[in-house]
């Protein structure tokens, strides 16, 4: 709020100079204003002018004071020229405590802010197979990826959540997780590589009691295995506006349609060989090698199928079916279609996100993206390269006009057939690059009593995300009942899983996050909102009440001060957060506006009897600050407890 007022007065200070002839009529871009965090230097800092000198003509401190002498026409503003051009900002506190507020009117969407354009952004992350439960590695995933999407609908953006399930019949994971159910069901041995673990045992036992006949075997482990995934993510705060089939995309046929549409088009067809490329830093190319038809297993495994025979390629013999993916950017070409006929997994890829570009099959209900982010664990990098050529090779236009076509380097001849297509696939992976975002986070890595702790039960069994919940939970309130203690393990360990950027390793520290000290950033935060809310209570029980037409120029202590601007910054955290996933930062926010609340608290006492209308401001910023803690903690997925 106070940013965009002081953007809008900068603005509006470079108008005036250019209407009265003292600048240029250019554009100027939009000023940034930022916190300086250093009240020596005043509450503010824009430097515009520094950015600005050279389309005005004009040296930056010259430009700066003129700023300032337009500028100095607001009576709640002080702005003093520091170093080569900044602008630095001292707001009058009796002007600042006038957007208190607004921040009461604005309630529940205080972190909201305005877009530059309204984007329909499609959200898909956790999507791992139902074959298992979800662990604790996933469990970073999904606390990034629901808390990136609170975040983009809060920046005013509308967000579609979307799990992927990966049900293909084709998929072998699946056949062997069925399988291995079967054999405890049958009182056999799993099979080699087979699944194992108390998960699998206790599907097999509901088959059992529910006498499931064998041929749904491998439907009814799924379902189960799903129906316990969906628990553990409403425990964990996640829900999904759609969890998608993979196998409803070939029921419907649209995997076989988007094949075809890939043949006709010349990016995928069935020649005996597949293009890799060698690449240079920035993805230039430095070789292209050609191997003999060699297919890839979707887990990486190369399987090597007879060669062709000359007969064979001459008659049109049916052959591997490749995406021709290194025509746009990719590393390599990739199997669409094996020679048995079989199809991977990236076929329902390229199906898949033709159906979330254009919502085909209708079952979001929401109409064609114009983004899609997908979050993916720290063994999904090279996913980065294919499913952006998916989308490419999808919007790929053969008839688009393309520029002057520049002849086909030596490269670029053994890739494309011509420098039409060249361009076309170019233009197409531009596009893709804009539609489609990859997003991959890293490992977390958990510590007990500073050493690293294997997240894993001693019988071999996985670790589940939902055990880690429970985990923490129990430690933290032992008398609780279930529901509580999963609130408050889910809490902690939404918090911990958010405290480092996705980009980075992290380390899970179980010791501090059970602690009930301040040392413990969740309980410091959330007491914070307690704190805020008894004060509001015992308060109101004294007669006074949370009034927003008090006099609020009373708010002027340096520590009343800090706290509005904090609260003030909520939105601006959120557009930063909107724009580089950077989440991570609204735990240090919600830090951050903890502490300036009990600074303010330790330095301001807040109900006097003998200042009542000091009393009544004061307490009307205490409830402004718990809107703010409590908007953040939503945007977290955490609670906001009224007592602790």
């Amino acid at each position: 709020m106070i940013r965009e007022e002081l953007s809008r007065a900068v603005a509006d200070a470079l108008d005036a100079l250019v209407a009265s002839g003292r600048l240029p009529g250019v554009d100027y871009g939009v000023p940034e204003i930022s916190d300086t965090r250093s009240p020596e230097h005043g509450d503010f800092a824009c430097n515009i002018a520094l950015t600005a000198a050279k389309k005005a003509g004009m040296n930056p401190r010259a430009l700066g004071e003129a700023l300032v002498a337009e500028l100095s026409k607001a009576a709640h503003l002080t702005i003093e020229i520091a170093g080569p051009g900044f602008l630095n900002f001292r707001v009058d506190p009796a002007y600042l405590a006038g957007f208190v507020p607004r921040i009461l009117a604005a309630g529940d969407r205080v972190a909201c802010t305005e877009p530059d354009r309204q984007l329909r952004i499609n959200v898909e992350y956790v999507s791992v197979n139902p074959n298992g439960p979800i662990t604790v590695g996933s469990g970073r995933g999904a606390a990034f990826g629901s808390c990136l999407a609170n975040v983009l609908e809060a920046a005013g953006h509308i967000v579609h959540r979307e799990y992927y399930i990966n049900d293909g019949i084709n998929s072998e994971q699946m056949r062997l997780f069925a399988e291995s159910v079967a054999a405890l069901v049958e009182g056999r041995e799993i099979p080699e590589n087979g699944y194992k673990g108390d998960y699998v045992a206790a599907v097999a036992a509901r088959i059992a009691s529910a006498s499931v006949p064998s041929q749904s075997y491998r439907e009814a482990s799924q379902a189960l295995m799903l129906e316990r995934q969906r628990e553990d993510l409403a425990n964990f705060g996640v829900e999904f506006d759609t969890w998608f089939s993979e196998q409803s995309l070939h029921d419907r046929g649209d995997v076989d349609r988007c094949i075809e549409e890939l043949t006709s088009k010349g990016v995928a067809d069935e020649r005996p060989r597949r293009f890799m490329l060698k690449l240079a830093k920035g993805g230039k190319i430095e070789e292209v090698v050609v191997e003999d038809q060699v297919e890839e297993e979707d887990d990486g495994e190369a399987l090597h199928p007879p060669t062709l025979s000359s007969r064979e390629r001459e008659e049109g013999e049916k052959g591997t079916l490749w995406l021709r993916s290194t025509k746009f950017g990719d590393d390599m070409d990739r199997v669409l279609r094996r020679r048995d006929g079989r199809l991977t997994y990236i076929a329902s890829d390229v199906a898949y996100h033709r159906d979330k570009l254009t919502d085909g099959s209708g079952i979001r209900g929401n109409g064609p993206v114009d983004k899609m982010i997908t979050i993916l664990g720290p063994d999904h990098h090279g996913y980065i390269g294919r499913l952006t050529a998916v989308v490419a090779a999808l919007l790929e236009d053969p008839e688009v006009p393309t520029k002057d076509e520049h002849p086909l380097d030596a490269i670029e001849a053994e890739i494309y057939a011509s420098p039409h297509e060249r361009d076309a696939c170019r233009l197409a992976l531009e596009e893709a690059r804009r539609r489609l975002e990859v997003v991959i986070f890293q490992i977390v890595r958990f510590m007990k009593e500073g050493q690293p702790a294997p997240m894993r039960k001693r019988d071999g069994n996985i670790y589940a995300l939902i055990d880690l919940v429970d985990e923490l939970g129990k430690t933290m309130a032992p008398d609780a009942d279930q529901e509580e203690q999963r609130r408050i393990g889910r809490d902690v360990a939404r918090f911990f899983y958010l405290m480092r950027s996705h980009e980075s390793h992290m380390d899970f520290d179980i010791d501090l996050a059970t602690s009930e000290g301040e040392d413990n950033p969740v309980f410091y935060v959330q007491y914070a909102h307690a704190r805020l809310s008894g004060v509001v209570d015992k308060a109101r029980e004294a007669g006074i009440e949370v009034n927003a037409e008090t006099d609020l120029s009373l708010l002027v202590h340096p520590r009343e001060s800090t706290l509005i601007k904090m609260i003030l910054d909520l939105p601006f955290e959120v557009r930063r957060c909107a724009e580089d996933y950077g989440v991570h930062r609204l735990t240090t926010y919600a830090t951050e506006l903890a502490r300036a609340f009990h600074h303010f608290y330790d330095a301001c006492r807040v109900v006097q009897t003998s200042e009542p209308d000091l009393s009544r401001a004061r307490v009307t910023l205490c409830e402004a600050a718990r809107v703010g803690l409590q908007a953040v903690l939503g945007l977290l997925g955490v609670s906001a407890p009224t007592r602790m």
